[in-house]
């Protein structure tokens, strides 16, 4: 309850809490605000409809049934907007929470684990830090995930589609663990020595019930806390990719894609089309700025040394 009562006390985690909220309230309502063509066949991204495809080519500005304008190609923007936080938030937290289990799996037995096991471990870490994730999303499109068409696809594909899982999100779940592990490694090097630990290993208590009962309780606060400010740093990045053409997932990076080649307008001037980038942007940004304030409210809450300053 103390947790809880400085969590909800923190101005940051106030406003953290409503713009995520904000965000949840518009996908769960995205029926209502963005009523779909086909509710069984719904699309994150349409069209306008009646418009010329002469017209398509250039961004229109806000109007009547577009509130926010199109991108080149007729896209509503205020459509994509709302239907693209569902799968905002789907890849955010999905991606945080495999990344920081894998981590904390890694951290926590390479901590544990004296000797050879826990030096293999965290020599793979390192490891991982050293390979560029845009290699990455190589490896996985082309060779894991490649598809032909003139032979059944094989059981990973069927596994990672039903798992709804694309090959950017593997990458950054592959390619982002790294920090949890270290943060979990070195919280056990110190705590395995700490005298309720080891008060446990004398009794005869299982390694296992020492790691998740004992210790990771102990030592899981800074992942938390890295997850949250990661849940919008992945759609950011996922953004990023889409952006650079190594990836199509998220409409609000689909967005930005699209209307790529209108953000400076004639004579240099990025303010002539500025629905075309400033809607998504700002969505980007706001989302990735809730859950890094999340992040802070929660490390002020949970952090010892925070709570006893308050």
């Amino acid at each position: 309850m103390r947790i809880t009562r400085r969590l909800f006390t923190n101005w940051q985690s106030l406003l953290a809490l409503c713009i995520i909220a904000g965000y949840v309230i518009v996908a769960i309502s995205a029926p209502w605000i963005a009523p779909q063509a086909d509710p069984q066949h719904p699309v994150t991204m349409r069209r306008l409809p009646g418009v010329r495809p002469t017209a398509l080519r250039v961004p229109r500005p806000p109007q009547p049934g577009a509130i926010l304008g199109t991108t080149p190609g007729g896209w509503d923007i205020a459509y994509a907007l709302v239907w693209g936080t569902r799968p905002a938030l789907h890849f955010g937290l999905i991606t945080a929470l495999l990344t920081a289990c894998i981590g904390v799996l890694v951290g926590a037995f390479s901590g544990y684990l004296e000797g050879a096991v826990g030096r293999v471990l965290m020599r793979v870490t390192d490891a991982f830090l050293t390979f560029p994730a845009i290699a990455g999303i190589y490896l996985f499109r082309y060779a894991l995930l490649s598809l032909n068409t003139d032979a059944p696809p094989p059981f990973w594909q069927v596994v990672l589609q039903k798992l709804q899982l694309n090959p950017i999100m593997l990458v950054l779940i592959a390619f982002s663990w790294m920090p949890y592990a270290r943060l979990i490694h070195a919280n056990f090097t110190t705590l395995k020595h700490a005298e309720y630990a080891l008060a446990a290993k004398t009794t005869g208590a299982p390694p296992l019930l020492i790691i998740f009962r004992h210790l990771l309780p102990n030592a899981i606060t800074p992942a938390i806390v890295l997850a949250a400010r990661d849940i919008g740093g992945m759609v950011l990045l996922e953004a990023t990719f889409t952006f650079i053409g190594m990836g199509a997932g998220l409409p609000w990076g689909a967005l930005l894609v699209t209307s790529r080649d209108w953000i400076i307008g004639p004579g240099g001037n990025p303010l002539i089309y500025w629905w075309v980038f400033v809607p998504a942007t700002l969505v980007l940004i706001v989302f990735s700025i809730g859950w890094n304030l999340l992040g802070d409210g929660l490390n002020s809450a949970l952090n010892p040394r925070s709570r006893e300053r308050m």
